[in-house]
């Protein structure tokens, strides 16, 4: 696997949060609809895209998990209902390119963390996050982005 370190910046983002059960259909439909918004409110074709999950599923209630997906905004930017106003406060990460498959992913987390030993990198207590653009989508790709020291 090809890793890049980036350190990212602290950032305005329009969001849109499911509560429950990480994966699946509803994280599938909460993308949609933040996509769609930021259609309808002409940000898509220049920005970034994280999903995020809040919550570690080992501790917390799967009923309970937090997932976000957000738009990258300007500061001076009105983010319109439904989305909410949030920080993203970036830091240091492994970013890793892959395909937008079931299967690129899945093997992704198969090796993710052999690959952080190999390449001597220490995890932040944060969460992993998955980042698109407009490009990317359109392309079929996904960035993993590792949180590391």
């Amino acid at each position: 696997m090809k890793i890049t370190i980036e350190v990212l910046p602290k950032s305005r983002i329009a969001y849109f949060r499911n509560v429950g059960e990480y994966g699946g259909e509803i994280n599938q439909a909460l993308m949609a609809s933040c996509k769609e918004w930021a259609k309808l409110n002409n940000v898509f074709e220049h920005s970034t895209i994280l999903g995020i999950p809040q919550d570690n599923p080992a501790v917390t209630p799967k009923e309970a998990c937090r997932y976000d997906v957000c738009v990258i905004v300007n500061e001076d930017f009105h983010v319109a209902e439904p989305a909410q106003v949030g920080q993203f406060s970036g830091g240091k990460y492994a970013v890793f390119l892959l395909d937008h498959t079931k299967e690129a992913v899945s093997e992704f987390w198969g090796n993710i963390f052999s690959e952080i030993e190999k390449n001597n990198l220490l995890i932040r207590e944060t969460p992993i996050i998955e980042r698109y653009t407009a490009q990317m989508i359109k392309n079929h790709l996904c960035e993993i982005l590792v949180p590391i020291q």
